[in-house]
């Protein structure tokens, strides 16, 4: 690696987790707390008061700091009527936080779409857009999930468009306007995640037009020879695994136990190579069928160190599937590997393997938990964690993807588990 490449790799870490949700320390939670109560209480202090011009601004600032999201509302419509507003599109922005706090999706939509029709598209518009989104998935209301698919549509134009401007100025892949940035693997990924929802809602044509245009846009030397690059082709190789044959049957490794016992060698088959003993009993109509399928899974949920959401997603994943019965013959693992952890395949320190049985230590003592490997994960393009798995009793790929662990990202997972047909055998 040249010295750009080996710093991106070494801080892709930092990176990851910067970018994770629930990635504070304890330390900065409760700094937090105490902003937050301060804001809450200073809000309802000034929301009364009768303040004009960019104090507007402040206040709805203030009070979405502080969780109290009408009167943030309130003064933020006040604000973005004013003629003379100095930052109207971050008023957007903030009126879009403070519309999700009340649980209002639509409306959070009109702000995303006032963004997208009247400011030149930015960063900030890009991660607004993919935060509505996220908050109609984690909806289970029909006009809440609608959303998402109008969102997309509205987004994908100007994900294109980021990506013909990066090909030329690939140190700024999204112009920033309010000083952040995202760079080309996340609008890669978001790209991937609207072709995948398309082929997943019954319009592959349109998904593979997308993926098309994805592969003309990247296919540039600016991009192919950026320390980007790598991470994009990752993200491809996993969009195109979905329904294709697990390139791993088994996952060999240490069981990791809840307790301070040793681990122990474990072999867990990824799916069973003579699927055609397995019934799944259905009720439709009051009519109940007994049909021989391949519906059999096996969920597997990668995780790191370097991925702070992995905990509390792994935790989410799991109450959400004890709530709805995803499949009958459901199996669920988790797994890491060395590679995952510290960025390569080595023998790994004491002070590593503490870290990860004491990470193992916080997760239910009943699922099973190994530590394998590198190379039965490579396969699946596995760069950022945590990350979704899932195959069918035949072997074939239904999801595979990095998740956030925002709730969008887990309840849309396990509504896509629960949308895929079961398939039958050959």
């Amino acid at each position: 690696m040249d010295a750009t490449d080996a710093y991106l790799y070494a801080m892709q870490p930092f990176n990851n987790a910067r970018g994770a949700p629930n990635d504070l320390t304890d330390a900065d939670q409760w700094a937090l707390s105490i902003a937050i109560a301060r804001a809450k209480e200073q809000c309802e202090l000034l929301k009364t008061q009768k303040l004009l011009g960019e104090d507007l601004l402040a206040l709805g600032k203030l009070c979405i700091l502080g969780q109290d999201f009408d009167p943030a509302r309130q003064a933020l419509i006040r604000y973005v009527t004013l003629p003379e507003a100095k930052s109207p599109e971050l008023a957007h922005l903030l009126l879009t936080k403070a519309f999700l706090g009340l649980h209002d999706i639509s409306s959070a939509e009109s702000q995303m779409e006032s963004l997208l029709s009247l400011f030149p598209y930015d960063a900030s518009i890009h991660l607004g857009t993919d935060m509505v989104i996220d908050s109609a998935e984690d909806s289970d209301d029909a006009d809440d999930l609608a959303v998402a698919p109008r969102l997309n549509e509205q987004q994908l134009p100007h994900i294109l468009d980021a990506l013909a401007h990066a090909a030329q100025n690939p140190a700024s892949p999204v112009p920033p306007s309010l000083g952040d940035a995202v760079d080309i693997p996340v609008i890669v990924r978001d790209a991937l995640r609207i072709a995948d929802s398309l082929r997943r809602s019954g319009k592959p044509e349109d998904a593979a037009k997308i993926l098309d245009q994805l592969q003309t846009a990247i296919d540039v030397p600016a991009i192919l020879n950026s320390a980007s690059f790598p991470v994009i082709q990752a993200a491809l190789i996993r969009y195109d695994l979905f329904r294709q044959p697990s390139p791993v049957h088994a996952l060999h490794g240490a069981e990791l136990p809840a307790t301070s016992a040793l681990p122990a060698m474990r072999t867990i088959p990824l799916y069973d190579p003579d699927p055609a003993a397995h019934r799944i009993v259905r009720h439709i109509n009051a009519i109940t069928t007994s049909i021989r399928m391949l519906d059999d899974r096996t969920l597997v949920l990668v995780f790191s160190l370097a991925g702070p959401a992995s905990d509390s997603a792994i935790h989410a994943i799991l109450n959400r599937l004890a709530l709805d019965r995803i499949t009958p013959g459901l199996k669920v693992v988790a797994v890491t590997s060395i590679a995952a952890n510290v960025g390569q395949e080595e023998a790994p320190s004491p002070a590593v393997l503490a870290s990860i049985r004491a990470f193992r230590a916080e997760l239910p003592a009943a699922l099973p938990v190994l530590l394998v490997p590198d190379a039965e994960l490579k396969p699946f393009a596995i760069d950022s964690w945590p990350a979704a798995l899932l195959i069918d009793g035949k072997g074939r790929i239904l999801w595979l993807n990095t998740l956030t662990g925002s709730p969008g990202a887990i309840h849309q997972m396990e509504r896509d588990m629960e949308s895929a047909p079961p398939l039958l055998p050959n």
